[in-house]
């Protein structure tokens, strides 16, 4: 399911089928809010996205994940729509594994947060990195941390068509306004890999969406890191951590 809600005051509009991979809609004025595969999420007329506050569409979206995987009792998120979201990505960090640092496009609004294409002009390549703050789950484990792990992210594709008023050639008489358009594309695209660390950032362990993944120890402090080879911007709507 995706939620539809306007720029201007993140009302929510409408909700709609998540469309399949490869199809556009426009969203001019609009934003999407995808929810996590495997959630649920009831909506009326008291529903909202903002504030993020436990009772906003996005925390019980993520409760409800949370109760498709029982053997996990705590989950962290972001759904990257408000600026405490964007706040909470590291644009400062470091790849640890490789060494390279973040390149990646932070938006104010949502659905703009972008992890780039690998620039593979230069040598060696430089990937596409976004990696989150540090996450302290120090107090939800009562101290003792986590070994285990799944991690659920969501990505789209974003676009801009031209605004084009002509009134010469072959466009004589085109008005078009630009567009803004939206494609859902897969989660684990070619070149696309995601990481988690529990040490805050000194080692990372690839992940593989909504598998279980054993760290080998307890750790507190977690940061998600998304790397891209391919040679396609990929955007960020969200992501979650069980443990």
């Amino acid at each position: 399911m995706r939620i539809v809600a306007s720029l201007s005051d993140y009302s929510i509009i409408q909700t709609e089928k998540t469309p399949a991979v490869g199809v556009t809609r426009g969203y001019s004025g609009k934003f999407a809010v995808p929810i996590p595969g495997g959630a649920s999420v009831s909506l009326d007329s008291t529903s909202y996205l903002s504030p993020i506050d436990g009772g906003d569409v996005s925390s019980l979206a993520n409760a409800s994940l949370l109760t498709q995987y029982p053997m996990y009792s705590h989950v962290v998120f972001n759904s990257l729509l408000l600026p405490a979201d964007i706040a909470a990505l590291d644009t400062a960090a470091v790849f640890t594994t490789t060494g390279d640092v973040t390149r990646a496009m932070v938006g104010t609004s949502p659905n703009t947060v972008a992890v780039l294409a690998q620039n593979s002009k230069v040598a060696p390549a430089r990937p596409g990195v976004l990696i989150s703050d540090t996450i302290d789950i120090t107090l939800m484990t009562l101290g003792a941390g986590a070994d285990e792990f799944l991690v659920n992210w969501t990505l789209m594709d974003l676009s801009n068509t031209d605004d084009v008023s002509s009134d010469y050639g072959m466009t004589l008489g085109l008005n078009t306004p630009a567009e803004r358009l939206l494609a859902e594309t897969s989660p684990t695209p070619s070149g696309f890999t995601v990481y988690l660390s529990h040490d805050d950032g000194a080692t990372y362990s690839a992940v593989t969406r909504l598998t279980p993944k054993d760290m080998g120890s307890m750790g507190t402090l977690i940061r998600i890191a998304f790397v891209n080879t391919g040679s396609t911007t990929r955007y960020l709507s969200n992501y979650s951590i069980l443990f």
